[in-house]
């Protein structure tokens, strides 16, 4: 049996205070960034055929857009509904364009469900090249996005293999114990393709990261560590200042024992990112606002921006334990970019 395991008891104590994000008394940092600091690269539409389907007939069609942030030296892609992934801006490849390579689908169990059966809700996600990022790009059904490395020896011809399954808690706003928190299915899955592995969660947000040299023991899957939790403030897309209408959005990070003690940043709306944890946290805690910004997505058909395209707020935020930058928009999706 595929044992799922949820966060421990003895731990449920750990990483309670929640630190409110967002600048405070400084009028500067209300500032959202200019068209010159945010600079559009390339826009994109994508299918996605549903869990279970081979062909392409019923496949989801959604928007991309890709910006290259100048502030906080990232590339950002960003589809139609909303979900963020992030990855370090590099020189650009003359080709343009996404290249499909191969194609999973992803059985996640919901909190609570055991084992995997017929009823186990099944994501479909695709797996592209971005020719001009020279990056792997995973986009599910849910219009759900995640970059990851191009690795030596990448094939396409292979499968994607159960890892392990986790159930953390994800406290709502108010909550400052896991004692009665939401629990969120968390499946891992290795990419036999690239050699990494895809996490998915209950609600198809999807998050890619190195494998750990070995798979853990299936018998003896470890919980996940909480290491802190966070509530982010984010404003709507033409929301200039933080005030106290301005969207709060709670966030736990743990470390995945079994994946090599990556940190996983899973918000309450089920999105997912991961990133190394450090040797040794930084002194500081909670989190410093970067900078905001409005970014704008055309859906599939959609020639031109103009004044009825699709916009997102999104924050950007250190996390001062790790020195990672928090990318969240106002949908709840996050991404995380490594500290160099």
């Amino acid at each position: 049996m595929r044992m799922r395991i949820a966060t421990g008891l003895a731990a449920l104590t750990a990483g309670l205070v929640l630190t409110l994000a967002g600048p405070g008394g400084v009028t500067a940092q209300n500032q959202k960034v200019t068209e010159a600091e945010l600079e559009w690269l390339a826009g994109t539409d994508v299918r996605v055929r549903p869990g279970g389907e081979s062909d392409w007939p019923k496949a989801i069609k959604f928007g991309v857009e890709t910006y290259r942030d100048n502030v906080t030296k990232a590339v950002i892609a960003i589809s139609d509904g909303g979900s963020i992934a992030v990855a370090p801006a590099g020189a650009l490849a003359a080709a343009r364009g996404l290249k499909w390579l191969t194609a999973h689908d992803l059985n996640a169990r919901k909190a609570g469900e055991v084992e995997f059966t017929s009823k186990t809700r099944k994501y479909g996600v695709e797996l592209w090249r971005d020719l001009a990022l020279n990056r792997l790009l995973y986009t599910a059904e849910t219009k759900s996005l995640a970059f990851a490395p191009i690795p030596p020896g990448l094939v396409t011809d292979k499968g994607p293999v159960w890892h392990h399954g986790l159930e953390p808690k994800v406290r709502a706003l108010d909550q400052t114990t896991f004692e009665n928190a939401r629990k969120l299915g968390l499946e891992v899955f290795k990419d036999e393709n690239t050699g990494g592995l895809i996490y998915i969660t209950e609600t198809g947000s999807i998050a890619a990261a190195p494998a750990p040299a070995s798979p853990p023991d299936k018998t003896k899957v470890l919980p996940p560590k909480p290491e802190y939790g966070l509530v982010l403030r984010v404003r709507g897309a033409d929301e200039k200042e933080f005030s106290d209408k301005t969207k709060k959005i709670g966030l736990e990070v743990f470390s995945d024992p079994n994946a090599g003690n990556q940190l996983l940043y899973l918000t309450e709306t089920g999105s997912v990112a991961v990133a190394p944890k450090p040797a040794n946290y930084l002194d500081g805690r909670g989190v410093t606002w970067l900078s905001g910004r409005g970014l704008r997505v055309r859906k599939p058909g959609e020639k031109e921006f103009d004044d009825k395209t699709t916009k997102y707020g999104l924050e950007v935020f250190q996390d001062n334990r790790t020195g990672h930058l928090i990318f969240i928009t106002e949908t709840g999706s996050i991404a995380v970019l490594p500290k160099p």
